[in-house]
């Protein structure tokens, strides 16, 4: 899982309260950051940046130019979720904290780089990574997902027939389309391997169901260029798993055998020649505690 502990650097600079900021200043410009978090008696009381210190006398308190009030992330949060607590309040770093204390500063800037890592340069969609880092993160809120495993019918083919350049537009293609339908509210598509594309949704599982036929037959009714016909075969795997939690099973472990029984059922899908198959979690129930 993308952590906020891995951008963490091992050199943490804090600063007092009743130092002046121009102390606060020389320590930025000297260790090239951007920001001090304000600690008084081990407590965390504030944060001040170089935005502060450029609108503030050298000579007035830190006490003076800091910000109160400071949002604070733990280093065991993903980094999507740093991502969104920082759009959220408009901010550009995260003081990050464990157990009261605190442990470093991340910025915007890195967790985008770090985030740019996991991104497919061809389709622009995130990549596996990305993908379990989701579900694992809606599982531990408590939230029941579906696995929608999506993959491109023949594609060996298309790309030995017409070319790569030919079967890069297709992917390309193939992007636009499942954008367009997907709700950003309750799914999350990744371009999981070569062409594969992989979604774990929030909706139920006949909700999951449905989005798989609509985008199957989506890819069936697309244009697609040189006029040839591009399908896909999906699976979907999701419903109760509540004996599996009960077994003290991770949620790692969950998402792992979703996607793989999801994988599993679309490739099911491509040999009975069915647009999608569905199948239940409640199917790898009886083996859950073993």
């Amino acid at each position: 899982m993308l952590t906020v502990k891995s951008l963490i650097s091992e050199k943490l600079y804090t600063i007092d309260p009743l130092a002046s900021v121009g102390r606060a200043a020389a320590i930025m410009e000297r260790y090239g950051i951007g920001s001090l978090p304000v600690v008084e008696e081990g407590k965390l009381v504030g944060i001040i940046t170089s935005r502060d210190v450029r609108r503030f006398h050298p000579n007035r308190l830190v006490a003076d130019a800091m910000t109160r009030k400071v949002i604070t992330i733990s280093p065991t949060a993903s980094l999507t979720e740093a991502q969104k607590l920082m759009v959220k309040n408009k901010i550009e770093r995260l003081v990050v904290t464990s157990e009261s204390n605190i442990v470093g500063i991340i910025t915007y800037a890195q967790i985008m780089l770090e985030l740019g890592k996991y991104t497919d340069s061809l389709t622009g969609l995130n990549k596996a990574e990305i993908f379990y880092e989701k579900a694992l993160e809606l599982l531990r809120r408590g939230q029941e997902i579906a696995i929608i495993f999506l993959d491109l019918d023949n594609f060996g083919g298309i790309n030995k027939e017409y070319g790569h350049i030919y079967g890069d537009n297709v992917l390309r293609q193939a992007t636009i389309i499942l954008k367009n339908l997907i709700n950003m509210n309750e799914d999350t598509l990744c371009r999981y391997a070569g062409d594969e594309f992989a979604i774990v949704t929030t909706r139920s599982l006949a909700a999951a169901e449905k989005l798989a036929r609509q985008i199957v037959t989506a890819f069936a009714n697309e244009n697609w260029p040189g006029k040839i016909k591009v399908t896909i075969s999906a699976g979907v795997a999701g419903g109760r798993r509540s004996k599996i939690r009960e077994c003290g099973k991770d949620s790692s472990y969950i998402v792992k055998n979703l996607v793989n029984m999801a994988s599993l059922a679309s490739t099911k899908a491509k040999r009975l020649k069915k647009p999608v198959v569905v199948v239940e979690a409640v199917e790898f129930k009886e083996t859950a505690c073993m």
